[in-house]
């Protein structure tokens, strides 16, 4: 009955797809890593309940949960919920994984995310953003954008995909 979260399960579903850059660690076929913005915790631990276990039935992936809640999760196995692991793990090459978890053959390729995360980390080995709902402050958005339009980015391209309000809000409002 969500529209909006069937919208962005369609978003996830071609990008993965058709991944838009190669796979940046070896033996990757794409880049499949994602990036979900939202304002609010809440929503976050909504769209992390109703995508973790479809991401990884149908796609195999990992997925990770950041607020400023202090509640990180993830379905990785042997990864802390604490917020460095869970980037280091999400952004190997740009974090340097290698230095610190040599051995580990997963990665986090899908993270829910709140503006915890909006300044100051490089996330530059995710090619794919979005934003499901518009942060009040457009240098937010531009924050957002941020951690994965960086120097140092193995990708080529990146998308940026934003999520506005429906017209109807207005009416309903008023």
């Amino acid at each position: 009955r969500d529209a909006k979260l069937g919208k962005l399960k369609e978003l996830i579903t071609e990008k993965i797809a058709k991944p838009i850059n190669p796979g940046a660690e070896p033996g990757q076929a794409g880049n499949k890593k994602v990036i979900v913005f939202t304002a609010f915790a809440d929503t976050a631990a909504y769209l992390h309940r109703e995508l973790e276990q479809w991401l990884k039935t149908e796609f195999g992936l990992y997925s990770a949960l950041v607020t400023g809640t202090g509640i990180n999760k993830t379905n990785m196995p042997g990864c802390k919920a604490d917020l460095n692991t869970i980037l280091t793990h999400f952004s190997p090459l740009s974090k340097k994984r290698n230095e610190i978890f040599p051995e580990e053959p997963n990665a986090i390729d899908v993270m829910i995310c709140t503006d915890c995360i909006s300044e100051g980390q490089n996330l530059q080995d995710c090619d794919y953003l979005v934003n499901y709902d518009i942060h009040w402050n457009p240098v937010r958005i531009i924050q957002h954008f941020g951690r994965i339009d960086r120097i140092g980015s193995v990708n080529e391209k990146i998308q940026l995909v934003n999520f506005f309000p429906s017209m109807e809000l207005d009416s309903f409002i008023d």
